[in-house]
């Protein structure tokens, strides 16, 4: 490494740490509707296993609530490693997500109220992040002549 080399791989790495921090709230909260998503697949389980009757349409909604959140983490880590691409896809898919939760909730009759509360709760953890990723200053971590 040369010695004109050597600040701009000292600004590389504070600019790294300084984007992995701006992510950590919005980790946070996606590894939390992870969490509450793989609980509600887990009480799905064990209500089919106990014998109690669980309507296709909460297998299926839930099943697909699981999978987005998995996407969700697995862009936000991307993104926080620095993919500009990966924020793109943050920023675009996190709002769909919470318009959806917000119009199968409000849907009535469609699901029973404990899966609906679990619903709501997740789009109450993707909702900061809709907001977070479209913020200036993490946006300000992708520059554009980067």
């Amino acid at each position: 490494m040369t010695e004109t080399s050597a600040p701009a791989h000292a600004r590389s790495v504070a600019a790294d740490a300084a984007r992995r921090a701006a992510f950590r709230p919005i980790l946070v909260l996606l590894t939390a509707f992870l969490l509450v998503s793989l609980a509600m697949e887990a009480v799905l389980i064990v209500q089919n296993a106990t014998g109690a009757s669980v309507a296709i349409a909460i297998w299926i909604r839930c099943s697909l609530v699981l999978a987005s959140s998995v996407v969700l983490v697995l862009i936000a880590v991307s993104a926080a490693r620095g993919s500009r691409d990966s924020l793109t896809r943050l920023r675009i898919i996190s709002p769909v997500v919470v318009i959806a939760v917000v119009v199968i909730v409000s849907i009535p009759g469609f699901l029973p109220d404990w899966v609906r509360i679990e619903q709501a709760v997740c789009g109450a953890l993707v909702l900061p992040v809709a907001i977070l990723a479209n913020l200036p200053r993490i946006r300000a971590h992708f520059p554009k002549d980067a």
